[in-house]
């Protein structure tokens, strides 16, 4: 019994003493710290685009509104299209004609997106298709496409055209796909009454 009590005894103090060897670092807690998130670069608000003269302008997108550098009129339409679409096409001769009929009250922006065409180019196609309203066809339209698509709800797949209607930077209404001249020209003078 006196063998198994020594034994129980040496043991003890064999494990309290390699537990607390002061010559060990073990002593330091260990702080695990949590690794920040990487915060989310803040989405692009301004966009600077062109057209084919060499005009630029900015879109702003903030609080919810679109505003555009050196417009005058309340009511801009932004217009999302690419040449090779014929429902796109099919628009551009309605649109110079509402700019046409509304100079002071609307001014018309077309956004070349999902393309690669040079301003030469684009040139001979505006002359074809009898558009002298603003066409842009800067570095930034994809981008600007992108982000106006989301502003209206539309998916990342956005359908071509895509046509929005602003008064004041203010969003009223947008439009996918071809739509006939009379359903914007009806909203365009509802806007001008309000």
């Amino acid at each position: 019994m006196r063998s198994l009590f020594t034994l129980i005894i040496i043991t003890s103090v064999t494990l309290w003493t390699g537990c607390s060897d002061k010559n060990d670092d073990t002593d330091t807690p260990i702080v695990i710290q949590k690794k920040q998130p990487t915060p989310k670069p803040k989405p692009k608000t301004n966009f600077t685009i062109t057209d084919i003269d060499q005009r630029a302008t900015t879109v702003s997108i903030t609080n919810g509104r679109v505003n555009v550098a050196k417009v005058t009129q309340p009511l801009v339409i932004i217009n999302l299209f690419a040449p090779w679409s014929a429902p796109s096409c099919g628009m551009i001769p309605y649109l110079d004609a509402l700019q046409k009929r509304y100079p002071k009250e609307l001014f018309v922006i077309g956004v070349v997106a999902n393309s690669d065409i040079s301003n030469e180019q684009l040139r001979h196609f505006m002359k074809q298709q009898n558009a002298s309203y603003f066409i842009s066809n800067g570095i930034e339209n994809d981008l600007l496409a992108q982000t106006l698509a989301q502003f209206v709800k539309e998916d990342e797949e956005y359908p071509i055209p895509l046509t929005i209607l602003f008064k004041n930077g203010k969003y009223t209404m947008h439009y996918v796909g071809a739509t006939p001249i009379e359903m914007i020209k009806a909203d365009i003078e509802q806007l001008r009454r309000k």
